[in-house]
This record gives structure tokens, C-alpha cells and sequence, in this order.
């Protein structure tokens, strides 16, 4: 025997133990992804049959004249249109709903309670072939819309590239809505309203919100899906 030379029998118990561990590795992965894969089938089961798109959508678009853009993964959603020589664009994002296990406030009534229907969205206004323009920050909640600030800004389109909270950073962004005289309040919304900023804008934003969470979330579910079974 050559001097250094190792027995192969002393290994041999080390590499049966290690192929016997992988066995059980294994099988306990296949059994994970058995049971992975049939919980991720139910609920996508269960997201298809309770999914309905929103209704009156192509009527909302028709009578308000507002063009509707979104892509397939993004959250951003988009309405625009031309009216009376400005261009006027909407921009919001999808929103999960509230949990239904959402803890109930001590002595708060049911009316009191945060309403499931709300959206935020940006109203950008400027006109044809000028850089800068007008960034309006809304809320809506059961259709009610709420201005919160309203931006004066010379590049619309870099506005547009910014995150909603960037735009408090850095620049101006008028006083809040709620402390300007009334009268500049009320003309105002009366404004945004000749463009189409009103509650029925509003109902549209904050059930697609949700509906395009619903369709982002059936998409997620089915790509976990295809992968744990690749």
C-alpha cells in the first residue's frame, strides 16, 4: 500500500448518511410544493369566480371624453384628454383593501369607521405645447373629492416622473386647500370640475384602484404558481 493512502471504507458510512439526508430533503420539498401548489389553485380558484370587472366603464369613458391607459404589471393607471385648449391628465395607483380582520375601534360607531372606498390621484393640468402647468393632489372618498394642494410648476413633465411624497420635498407646494378663503375653494373645484374632476371620476378611480389590485394579485398568484412548478 502507498504511504498517505486513504481506505475508501472509512467514508463510505458519511456518504450513505449524507444520501440518505437527501432523500428526506427531497421528499420533504416535494411535499411542500404539493401543498404550496394546491393552496395557491384554491385561491386562484376562489379570486376567479368572486372577480367581476367594475361596471359601466366603457359608459363612464364615452360620456367623459377621458381615455383610459395602463400596462399589465404596472400599478400606475392614467385618464386623459383635451379640453378647451389645455391638456388634462389623471394619474393614480392600484390600492389593496382593507383586511377584513381589521381590528374595530373602541367606541368608534360603524359610521365612524374608515370607508373602503377611497383613492388618491394627481390632476395635471397644462397647456398644449407649454412645459409647465398645474399638479393637483386629491382624495376622493364615496366620490367625494377632497383638493389637498394644488402646485404652480414650470416642468410638468419631470413633476410627472417624481413620486407623489417627492413632490413636498424640495419645492413649493402651495398652501394647504382647506385654509384658502371659501370663495377661492368653491371657484376652485368648480374649475376642476368643468374638466371632469367630479364624482363620477371619482366612483372611477376608487373602484379601479381595487379592481386593478384584484387582476395584479390573480397575476401574481398565477406566476408563483408557474414558477414553484418549473
Amino acid at each position: 500500500m502507498r504511504t498517505g493512502m486513504v481506505k475508501p471504507l472509512k467514508t463510505l458510512p458519511m456518504i450513505n448518511q449524507m444520501v440518505v439526508n437527501r432523500g428526506f430533503a427531497s421528499e420533504a420539498m416535494e411535499r411542500s410544493v404539493q401543498k404550496l401548489n394546491k393552496s395557491l389553485e384554491n385561491e386562484i380558484k376562489h379570486e376567479d369566480e368572486i372577480y367581476s370587472q367594475p361596471e359601466d366603464i366603457d359608459h363612464f369613458l364615452k360620456e367623459s371624453g377621458f381615455a383610459f391607459r395602463e400596462t399589465g404589471e404596472g400599478v400606475s393607471m392614467t385618464l386623459d384628454k383635451d379640453y378647451d385648449g389645455k391638456h388634462i391628465e389623471i394619474v393614480f395607483e392600484a390600492r389593496q383593501p382593507m383586511p377584513d380582520d381589521m381590528p374595530e375601534q373602541e367606541g368608534m360607531d360603524e359610521e365612524e369607521l374608515p370607508s373602503e372606498n377611497y383613492c388618491d390621484f394627481t390632476v395635471f393640468i397644462q397647456d398644449h405645447n407649454a412645459k409647465g402647468g398645474l399638479v393637483v393632489e386629491c382624495t376622493s372618498m364615496d366620490t367625494e373629492i377632497s383638493i389637498n394642494n394644488i402646485l404652480c410648476v414650470d416642468d410638468i413633465t419631470a413633476v410627472k416622473e417624481m413620486a407623489r411624497f417627492e413632490r413636498s420635498l424640495g419645492m413649493y407646494n402651495g398652501p394647504d386647500f382647506s385654509v384658502l378663503d371659501e370663495r377661492v375653494q368653491s371657484a376652485f373645484t368648480e374649475y376642476l370640475e368643468n374638466f371632469g374632476v367630479n364624482e363620477h371620476l371619482a366612483l372611477f378611480v376608487e373602484c379601479m384602484s381595487l379592481d386593478k389590485d384584484h387582476r395584479l394579485y390573480m397575476r401574481w398568484l398565477s406566476s408563483v404558481k408557474e414558477f414553484i412548478n418549473h
